[in-house]
Formats: structure tokens, C-alpha cells, sequence
């Protein structure tokens, strides 16, 4: 009995204090519910596309370009603006010594608007075609185009991503 009237008086305590804060008018700490602020960018360069038939262009935050594998580049890129609010994140990889035959694997492509969501290429629903104009360990630059994107659970259509147009190139150390 004692146990129970123990759990009882704290609940009431609980609803109490909760009740208090809100009758103070508490607000958050400023910045609260804010994206952390962005790392800055190790590389230059931009990506310009459409989503859904809106054109977007966002400047470059991070390049990562993996070369320890003999004749493999893996490419990580994302670009994202300054609010957080449209971002871009695009990651292939590409063997240039093939030449003609060199067919650059996707294996990461989403999109995230603030207007249209958030679209990713899904294996077997999405239909990519990315051609890559100049690939280095210093940048990467080329053209892709999605169609067939859908949502993060791959169940939903959303709006294609066509006419990229993306570059980035390592800042030095």
C-alpha cells in the first residue's frame, strides 16, 4: 500500500511541476529545434538541378574523392545551402581506365527540398543516367538525371530530379 501511495505522490509531483512550467511561460533556449550549424566546406564548386520541373542550384559543403582501391574512385558529395533547407547528396563510384566501357555506379543519390520533400533513387524503381565529364583525386564534375525517384520507405513517387549539373573540386590542405 505504501509502495502504491509512494507512486502516486510522484506522479502528482511530476504533473505539479510540468503544470508550473507551463503556467511560468517557459520558452526553449533560443535555437532550439535548429539544425546544427554546418561543417565547413572542404572543397568549391555547386550542383544546379531540377526536382519536379523547380530549378535549384546549392553550393558545395563536403568531397570526399577514395582512391585506395587500385583503379576505383568512390565519390561522396553533398551540397547544401545556408539554411539547411534544399540539400543534395550524390555518391558513385567510377573505374576511368575502362575509357568508353567505364559505366559510374550510383550507389547514393537523395534530394531533400524544402517545397517538393525528399527524393532518392531506389534500385529497380529509379532509371539514372549519370555521365561523368572529368574525375580526379583533386574533383569531380559531370551530368545525371532520375527519373522514377521515390520516397525514403522506396514506396511513394516523387518528383524526378533531372538536368544535374554537378562539380566540386578539394579545397588544399
Amino acid at each position: 500500500m505504501r509502495k502504491s501511495s509512494n507512486v502516486v505522490f510522484g506522479c502528482l509531483l511530476t504533473i505539479l511541476i510540468c503544470s508550473m512550467a507551463v503556467a511560468a511561460d517557459l520558452s526553449p533556449p533560443s535555437g532550439w529545434g535548429q539544425p546544427a550549424s554546418l561543417p565547413p566546406a572542404n572543397g568549391k564548386g555547386q550542383v544546379s538541378f531540377k526536382q519536379g520541373g523547380k530549378e535549384i542550384t546549392l553550393p558545395l559543403n563536403s568531397i570526399e574523392i577514395d582512391d585506395k582501391i587500385p583503379d576505383i574512385f568512390i565519390v561522396s558529395l553533398a551540397y547544401v545551402d545556408a539554411r539547411q533547407e534544399n540539400k543534395l547528396e550524390l555518391t558513385f563510384s567510377s573505374m576511368p581506365k575502362l575509357g568508353k566501357n567505364d559505366l559510374p555506379q550510383i550507389t547514393g543519390f537523395v534530394v531533400s527540398t524544402k517545397d517538393l520533400g525528399i527524393s532518392k533513387s531506389s534500385a529497380g524503381k529509379s532509371q539514372c543516367d549519370i555521365t561523368i565529364l572529368n574525375l580526379t583525386t583533386q574533383e569531380a564534375s559531370g551530368t545525371l538525371s532520375c527519373k522514377g525517384m521515390t520516397d525514403l520507405s522506396a514506396e511513394k513517387a516523387m518528383p524526378d530530379v533531372t538536368e544535374v549539373k554537378f562539380e566540386g573540386k578539394v579545397s588544399r590542405q
